[in-house]
C-alpha cells in the first residue's frame, strides 16, 4: 500500500583503558580470566584500543546501508522534489565538520541501529529504522523505533543521537521540541518506509526524544563493536540509558503538554511512555544493568527543567 501521508491510528512514538602492572608485581598477580571469550572469527578483529577513524569508517558505511533511500519515493514525490532535497542534503553535509562529537555520534548511532535489531536493544517487538539523510539533517531525527503492540497496531518513537554536554546544540534540540509541543505539533519524517507495515510515505505526529552518552562511553562501546563482541554488546548498559532517557523525557513532555492543554499530545506521550516502561521491565528481568553517572544523561536532565510546570517546579 502506498500513500503520501501516514498517520497510523496509534501514531506515537521518534560508547579502552588499560592499566599495566609493573614487572615486579606480575609474579604475585593471580591469573585472570580473559575479559572476552575469543572465537576464531573474533580474533581476526581483536584490538586493545579503539581507532576512531576505522570505527567511523565502518559506522558511516553501516549507516549508509541501513538508511532509507529517497529513490524508492520516485512514485510519490516528483523528480524536482527529490533533486531539490538531494541538493539540500549535499549542501548541509558540507557544513558538518568531522568533529569528535560527529565521529562518536555516528559510531553510537551505527551500534544502536545494528544492535537494535541484532540484540533487541529496544525490545523484542521493536524494529529500528534508520532515517534518510534529509530527515536526519532537516528534521533532526536519526532513527525511528517502530513497536508492534499485541493487537497488531504500530507506534513510532523518533530518536535524535547526541554525545555532547555543556554545549548549545543539545539545548537547541530541546527548545525545538518544546516549540513543537507549544504549537500542538510533534516530529515528522518526509521519507518513511516500513517493511512490516508495507507503507511508504510521510509520517507525522511522532514523539521525539534526544538520547546519548558521553564520548568515553562511546569509545568503550565502539571498541566492543570493532572487536565484534556481540555478547557484551547485547548486555551493555548503554541500551538501558537510552531507554531511561526516553522514559524521562516522555514523562516530562506528557506533563508539560497536559499543563498547556495539549491533551491529544499528552495521550500520545503517555502511550509511548508505557511501551518504553515495558521495554525497561523486559531489560531488568533479563539482568541488564543501568548506566551510572553519565554526563550526557545529566545534561538531558538539566535541559528538561525548561519544561517544568507549576506543579513539578514545586517538587
Amino acid at each position: 500500500m502506498f500513500s503520501t501521508e501516514l498517520t497510523p491510528p496509534t501514531a506515537g512514538l521518534l560508547f579502552c583503558v588499560s592499566i599495566l602492572p609493573t614487572s615486579a608485581s606480575i609474579e604475585n598477580m593471580p591469573e585472570k580470566q580473559p575479559i572476552y571469550r575469543n572465537t576464531e572469527d573474533e580474533r581476526m578483529y581483536e584490538s586493545s584500543y579503539l581507532k576512531p577513524e576505522e570505527a567511523h569508517a565502518r559506522a558511516t558505511g553501516a549507516l549508509a546501508e541501513y538508511e532509507i533511500k529517497p529513490e524508492i519515493f520516485a512514485g510519490l514525490y516528483g523528480e524536482d522534489i527529490l533533486k531539490r532535497d538531494a541538493d539540500e542534503v549535499a549542501h548541509l553535509e558540507k557544513a558538518f565538520e568531522k568533529t569528535p562529537a560527529k565521529i562518536y555520534g555516528d559510531i553510537l548511532e551505527a551500534v544502536a541501529c545494528e544492535h537494535g535489531e541484532l540484540s533487541d536493544w529496544f525490545g523484542s517487538k521493536s524494529q529500528v529504522i534508520k532515517t534518510a539523510r534529509f530527515d536526519d539533517y532537516k528534521n533532526k531525527i536519526d532513527m525511528i523505533v517502530e513497536t508492534e503492540s499485541d493487537n497488531n497496531q504500530f507506534s513510532h518513537l523518533a530518536l535524535g543521537i547526541d554525545v555532547t554536554f555543556g554545549s548549545r546544540d543539545l539545548h537547541k534540540k530541546f527548545d525545538a521540541i518544546k516549540a513543537n509541543i507549544d504549537g500542538g505539533r510533534l516530529g515528522q519524517v518526509k521519507y518513511f518506509h516500513s517493511d512490516r507495515q508495507h507503507i511508504t510515505g510521510r509520517l507525522r505526529k511522532i514523539p521525539q526524544v534526544v538520547v546519548g552518552v558521553e564520548i568515553e562511553r562511546v569509545k568503550e562501546l565502539g571498541l566492543l563493536w570493532m572487536n565484534r563482541r556481540n555478547k557484551e554488546l547485547a548486555e551493555h548498559p548503554v541500551q538501558m540509558a537510552i531507554l531511561e532517557e526516553s522514559a524521562l523525557q516522555l514523562k516530562t513532555f506528557a506533563e508539560y503538554a497536559k499543563s498547556i492543554g495539549k491533551n491529544d499530545l499528552t495521550a500520545i506521550f503517555e502511550r509511548e511512555l508505557q511501551k518504553i516502561n515495558e521495554m525497561l521491565e523486559e531489560k531488568r528481568e533479563a539482568g541488564i544493568m543501568s548506566l551510572e553517572q553519565d554526563k550526557v544523561f545529566e545534561e538531558i536532565e538539566r535541559n528538561l527543567a525548561s519544561f517544568a510546570t507549576p506543579a513539578t517546579a514545586q517538587i
